[in-house]
This record gives structure tokens, C-alpha cells and sequence, in this order.
């Protein structure tokens, strides 16, 4: 929620067929910087013990899955050598939000289909993960048709295959994967037995790759709103530019920076709090860094403040 402080510095700006939306946080928008701390559950590290926790049919029916997936892909008559698959992790059917038994099951297909890989590679999903993490992406932002494949594609993949989990009755687990990539969507399902262990991932959030660790305080940086601090006003915001890839793909989402606004009203020790996939993180920063402020002020004086930025990108 953003404070009255926020609402009088907020402005929105016209980039070609997208628009940002450009805001400084006011003191409780601060709590921005401190992004809460996960223990980032290792996704590799949870495959390798997965077959004790899934069904015991589970993997047979996993490798049937994989076959499935790799007949079409050798249907769609791609270049062999230059086909290329990512599987993204499996989200929630009804919510969309991600499991730590999707990744675990994301992983485990994805070794299946490996197995299966004849005319085609599948690409370590580690890669994946390390883009997301490096970058500070939420899952949840690639999800959305067509950013998923944009995104894979832009990393060199020439398809994607993304998963659905949801729970029917009897203590089953419905998968419900889609093959992206080749021309119209082709989707295949198969039930599993829904195990204790199972459903206690099922119901395990799997943690977002955001900003770990809060900013630690900087000596002679003030945070603005407080103890008679003033907020810096932006007055030269020119908007960031709108990378190609991610207008192809329509992407919209928001990128949170955090900035030191020095007292000659300049930006400067920029971090990404939460990013965006493409080319959209350094584009944001650079223009940031061209932007240009009334700087904060304490007992009449220029002061020193750290302001976290928020910019929304919406595609019209």
C-alpha cells in the first residue's frame, strides 16, 4: 500500500505502446528493502531424493509422460540439431502459485525426458534457475502465455513444457503437462497417487527468487520521511526503454529498485529488489541513472537518502 507521502510524487510516462508508471515510496514503502530472507530450497538437490518421495508407480508413469512428449517433439520434424527444451517448474492449477513438489516433479520430468532426448536436447534446468535468481525474477512473472516460451527462446531454447498440478478426489494428483513451442499447444495428463509426503509438498510454497537480504544501513545515508527528512522529487524521469523481446511478448510486470539519491540530486548505488526477464533490469537501471532529482533535505540542508523505485511497464 502506498502512503500519501508516495501518492504526491507519482507520475506516469508514455513509452511507444507501453506506459510506466514511475513512483518513490514514501517511509513505509521502505519496508520494500527489506525483502524477507528464504532459505532457497535447492530444486536439484530435492530431485535427488525424489523417488522416495513420490508414489511408487510414480516413475513409471513419469517416463510414460516423458515418452509421450518426446514421440510429439520428433513429430514436429524440427531441426534436430538445433531443437532445444526447457521444463519450467509445474505451478498450481487453481492458483498458479508454485509447490515445492512442482519443482520436484519439474525435475524429475526433465531427467525422464532426457533420457527419452533422441533428435532433441533438453536444457539443464539450472540454467533456468540461475537466469531467475541472478536477475531477482518471481516465477510467477514468466508464467503468463507466451512470456514463458519468449523467454526460453531469448536463452536459445526452441520450446518449453509447463505443467499444472491439482488435486482430485481418492488422494490422486492430476499432471496436466503442454508442450509450447511447435505450432499449436499440445497438452498431455496423467493421474499419480498423492502421498502423505506429497501433499506436504503440494502445500510448501516454493520460495521466490527475489533480493535475499535487506540493505544494510550506509553510513550518511538517511531514510526519507523520517526525523525531519524530506523525500526527493524526481524531475527529469525519462522512461526506460522497452526491450524488443519483451514487447513481442507483451510483457508487463514491475521492477523494484533501490536508490541512493545524493544530495546534487543524482541516483546513484542502484540495486534490483525484484526484476523482470529480457533486457528490461539494465535498461531500467540506465535510465535511472540519467534521471535527475530535487534531492531530500534535512533542517534546510541537502541530505543523502536511499529510496526504493518502483516502475510498471504495461503494454497498451
Amino acid at each position: 500500500m502506498r502512503t500519501s507521502l508516495s501518492k504526491k510524487i507519482f507520475s506516469t510516462l508514455s513509452a511507444g505502446n507501453s506506459s510506466l508508471v514511475l513512483g518513490i515510496l514514501g517511509p513505509f514503502g521502505l519496508l520494500l528493502t527489506a525483502v524477507l530472507s528464504s532459505n532457497l530450497l535447492s530444486v536439484s538437490a530435492a530431485a535427488q531424493d525424489s523417488r522416495s518421495r513420490l508414489a511408487p508407480n510414480a516413475d513409471v508413469q513419469m517416463d510414460s509422460l516423458a515418452s509421450r512428449v518426446a514421440v510429439q517433439i520428433r513429430l514436429s520434424k524440427i531441426d534436430p540439431e538445433n531443437t532445444k527444451v526447457f521444463v519450467f517448474d509445474f505451478s498450481n492449477a487453481v492458483d498458479k502459485e508454485f509447490s515445492k513438489l512442482g519443482g520436484l516433479l519439474a525435475d524429475r520430468f526433465s531427467a525422464a525426458l532426457r533420457n527419452q532426448a533422441d533428435g532433441f536436447v533438453v536444457l539443464d534446468r539450472q540454467l533456468l534457475t540461475a537466469y531467475l535468481k541472478d536477475n531477482w525474477i518471481d516465477q510467477k512473472a514468466i508464467q503468463s502465455n507466451g512470456i514463458a516460451l519468449a523467454l526460453a527462446r531469448s536463452m536459445g531454447a526452441t520450446a518449453v513444457v509447463r505443467g499444472d498440478l491439482e488435486e482430485e478426489p481418492d488422494h490422486q494428483l492430476r499432471l496436466t503437462l503442454r508442450l509450447e513451442g511447435f505450432g499449436p499447444a499440445w497438452s498431455a495428463e496423467s493421474l499419480f497417487a498423492l502421498t502423505g509426503e506429497m501433499q506436504a509438498l503440494f502445500e510448501a510454497p516454493l520460495p521466490t527468487f527475489m533480493r535475499i537480504s535487506p540493505i544494510p544501513a550506509e553510513p550518511g545515508v538517511l531514510i526519507p520521511g523520517l526525523d525531519g527528512v524530506g523525500i526527493p522529487e524526481c524531475i527529469y524521469c525519462p522512461p526506460p526503454l522497452y526491450d524488443d523481446d519483451a514487447r513481442a511478448a507483451k510483457y508487463q510486470g514491475t521492477i523494484e529498485l533501490s536508490v541512493v539519491v545524493t544530495p546534487e540530486g543524482r541516483s546513484d548505488s542502484i540495486l534490483v529488489l525484484k526484476g523482470a526477464p529480457f533486457l528490461l533490469n539494465k535498461q531500467a537501471v540506465e535510465a535511472v541513472q540519467k534521471w535527475k532529482f530535487k534531492p531530500a533535505e534535512k533542517d534546510g540542508k541537502p541530505v543523502r537518502v536511499r529510496v526504493p523505485i518502483e516502475i510498471t511497464l504495461r503494454v497498451n
